[in-house]
């Protein structure tokens, strides 16, 4: 893959804009197809596959930020409750702390 140089912030937002909404559908399919797998029993391996999970939030969290960066001369777009992202999130975050009581 040729890395392209980008010399402006304007060029930067205007090539994140293109490939953002398509990076963030394939982290939340991976999170779903990866959170949908049996999780396992040992220690270890929940303790994996649980920090496996929380990543994917964060990756999803931090490319939506960058979405909204993209836009920030524009209207920020709010996120419908109806594209289930916020429900996707929320619910990844429950899980998360339920993790976090489980722990101690």
């Amino acid at each position: 893959m040729k890395i392209k140089k980008i010399r402006t912030l304007r060029v930067l937002k205007g090539n994140l804009k293109k490939i953002l909404p398509m990076k963030i559908s394939e982290v939340i399919k991976s999170y779903e197809n990866f959170s949908e797998q049996t999780i396992p029993d040992d220690a270890k391996g929940f303790t994996a596959h649980h920090n496996a999970c929380k990543s994917a939030v964060v990756h999803a969290e931090t490319l939506l930020k960058l979405a909204r960066w993209t836009v920030i001369d524009e209207e920020v777009p709010k996120v419908s409750v109806d594209d289930g992202l916020n429900d996707l999130l929320e619910e990844a975050k429950k899980e998360y702390e339920e993790f976090e009581d489980e722990k101690y």
